[in-house]
């Protein structure tokens, strides 16, 4: 029986990276025994189908032995990768795959407090959820209870229900913790081993600095169709590196030290309970939590209209200018999608941000499916 991983997230523990990794030496993995299939870095697609009822866990269980078979390598190891798994609160239909594989699920663990302001400036970047996207980041910590699927300990004790405790494979995403990269990480839950011979993985989706995310906070662009919310995304790259190369660096925290202290109190016996469970310790993250006096990234605006104007809105224009007057079927550089892959019926292509290749349709799904 061949062992099917199911990773399903958390988002903002380089997902995207991972799957472009396994997507990109699809066939070197194979070589190895290990099936990336479907030719897509991200099978979000598939896992819609198998949750709406539109395919059924058998059908899919037995197209992946179909695939396995055509192979010139015999195959051991099936890789399934979807972060939007996570956020869904029963998973017990992707339990019929254990009547064909060996099921293990592997689960990233990103500390909450900085998970929560990742998330943040993903869902200004995006703008699937109306919302979460334009609200202030006073707003979204006060819904912070809605993302059910970081009280780790009680989301990892809903999949050993599922799956059972040996098949949950559980990791924390920090560097401490992730001495060859969180890739290397991932590869060593599914028993990948050296990833000599393998293309690197690429960086992608970075999130946007503090000040541009205030100023695409700010802006409809989940009214924008498709084609020209692809302009607008890479006009705001654009705006993003003018304005770091005129200022100097500042932090990447975004919330107090009041609220950071609170958040992981929350979280102390739940994080400690799963822990010991898994890890044999007390603490499941090793690094330093920041202090007080630690500086905060201003996430405003300026005051003066003429210094918005001149600041922000100008070189967004020109970003746009500059897009119109490229020659027609030139290539540009954009940003890849951490969510980006296999898209769903209804969704429509449009392009990602300025140095990434991937595509970001289906993000604009995620709403029907996130706790309002």
């Amino acid at each position: 029986m061949k062992t099917l991983y199911l990773h399903i997230g958390t988002h903002r523990t380089a997902t995207s990276s991972t799957q472009s990794f396994m997507h990109t030496n699809s066939d070197a993995l194979a070589a190895r025994g290990v099936l990336y299939p479907f030719r897509t870095p991200r099978h979000m697609a598939l896992f819609d189908a198998i949750f709406s009822g539109r395919k059924e866990v058998s059908a899919v269980a037995q197209d992946i032995e179909a695939r396995a078979a055509k192979r010139r390598y015999k195959m051991h190891t099936v890789v399934l990768s979807d972060e939007d798994i996570c956020m869904r609160a029963d998973l017990s239909r992707l339990a019929e795959f254990r009547e064909t594989f060996n099921v293990k699920v592997v689960f990233a663990l990103r500390r909450q407090d900085l998970w929560l302001e990742s998330w943040y400036l993903q869902n200004i970047k995006w703008q699937w959820n109306r919302k979460l996207s334009h609200c202030t980041l006073a707003e979204f910590m006060e819904r912070r209870g809605q993302f059910h699927w970081v009280d780790y300990n009680a989301y990892v004790g809903q999949l050993e229900a599922v799956f059972g405790r040996e098949n949950v494979l559980p990791y924390v995403f920090e560097k401490e913790q992730m001495p060859e990269g969180p890739v290397a990480a991932f590869a060593q839950q599914i028993g990948l081993g050296s990833l000599d011979g393998l293309t690197p993985a690429p960086h992608v989706n970075s999130s946007h600095s503090p000040m541009v995310s205030e100023f695409m906070r700010c802006l409809p662009l989940d009214e924008a169709p498709p084609h020209y919310r692809s302009k607008l995304e890479k006009a705001c790259w654009m705006l993003d590196e003018t304005l770091v190369k005129s200022q100097a660096d500042t932090s990447s925290l975004l919330i107090s030290h009041d609220l950071r202290q609170s958040i992981l109190a929350e979280h102390a016996p739940g994080n400690r309970a799963l822990a010991q469970r898994y890890f044999g310790r007390d603490e499941l993250f090793l690094a330093p939590v920041p202090g007080p006096d630690q500086a905060i990234a201003p996430m405003k605006l300026p005051e003066s209209s003429y210094a918005l104007m001149h600041e922000y809105v100008a070189p967004l224009i020109r970003g746009l200018i500059a897009q119109n007057l490229e020659k027609p079927g030139a290539s540009t550089r954009e940003e890849p999608d951490e969510d980006a892959g296999e898209a769903g019926p209804a969704s429509p292509k449009r392009k990602a941000g300025p140095g990434k290749a991937k595509t970001q349709p289906q993000r604009r799904r995620r709403k029907v499916e996130e706790p309002q």
